[in-house]
């Protein structure tokens, strides 16, 4: 009996490890979370409230990750059209059309937030709240504590893809 204890023991932890979440399985850094307009919005409120109402030592981890992601987000996302032509070189028969990129989400709520992080203090005041971190790929910061990244060129999992 004591032998067959030892043997179930040991495939019962790691079938119920298998099914909840640990600190040893990582996490997908190729895949965002997919969020409505109506909680992105949501969400990007929420970030301008608590940036213009709190300290940043006062908002949570978990509402800090959330300002990180909406900024991500409104700052990489292009928009499906072109901007304005901005130049247009042609050789032979062969034409390359520049066009100014446009962002996706421009304006209102989104420029709030983005003039709250850029001209506020807040890449180096997180650094304050956040003293562990490291340069990304881009020229932004990365948050070990948090396990997110702000600013340069974001992995998919720090951006939200936001659908209508």
């Amino acid at each position: 009996m004591t032998r067959l204890a030892f043997i179930l023991l040991p495939l019962l932890l790691i079938c119920f490890e298998s099914f909840s979440q640990t600190t040893r399985s990582k996490f997908n850094r190729d895949s965002s979370q997919r969020i409505s307009l109506t909680e992105f919005n949501q969400r990007v409120d929420r970030a301008v409230n608590l940036l213009q109402t709190k300290r940043l030592a006062e908002i949570s981890d978990t509402d800090h990750i959330n300002i990180m992601m909406c900024f991500n987000t409104i700052f990489m996302t292009p928009a499906k059209d072109n901007g304005p032509k901005i130049a247009e070189l042609k050789n032979g028969d062969a034409t390359l059309i520049m066009y100014a990129g446009k962002q996706r989400f421009s304006g209102g709520r989104y420029e709030q937030l983005l003039n709250l992080i850029e001209n506020g203090e807040y890449f180096q005041d997180i650094e304050k709240v956040y003293p562990e971190s490291r340069p990304n790929r881009g020229m932004g910061t990365f948050f070990p504590k948090l396990q997110m990244e702000i600013g340069g060129t974001p992995e998919a999992y720090a951006l939200f893809t936001v659908s209508e």
